[in-house]
């Protein structure tokens, strides 16, 4: 199959592999796929996640956003593989892996968590945390 990038998911960007078959495929919450998961779901992202983490996301919505966010990935790498994902061959891999549908719902709804609580960029980069500093001190009038 081709021109495919065989790197490991980075998490500084966000990234999550889900494991189909033996291969790890990298997925990236951009937004370009977000929007495209949106458009094919009919609805938006809070409600897709919210389904993914009780665990009511369907096999064909759990593939969706699976190969929307491959196909991030491989239009950002140039992997001609992962840029030709398609919704029903991802179904078919989670339904032919070891853990099946359950263990690819679970990566899923991680990365739709943190997709809806801001924790990454438009990029599909992960946000760094944010940094607060108390003091005690009054601030100075000027």
């Amino acid at each position: 199959m081709g021109d495919e990038t065989n790197r490991p998911a980075v998490e500084d960007r966000g990234e999550y592999s889900l494991m189909l078959v033996g291969r790890d495929y990298v997925m990236r919450p951009s937004y370009e796929a977000i929007v495209a998961i949106e458009a094919a779901a009919g609805r938006g992202l809070v409600d897709v996640a919210r389904d993914a983490i009780n665990a009511k996301l369907t096999l064909a919505d759990t593939a969706l956003v699976a190969c929307e966010c491959i196909r991030a990935f491989g239009r950002d790498e140039d992997d001609r593989d992962a840029k030709g994902a398609t919704a029903p061959r991802i179904a078919r891999l989670i339904l032919d892996s070891d853990g099946g549908f359950h263990a690819a719902q679970q990566v899923v709804s991680g990365l739709l968590s943190l997709a809806v609580t801001g924790g990454f960029d438009s990029q599909g980069n992960l946000k760094p945390a944010t940094m607060k500093t108390m003091t005690t001190e009054a601030p100075v009038a000027g």
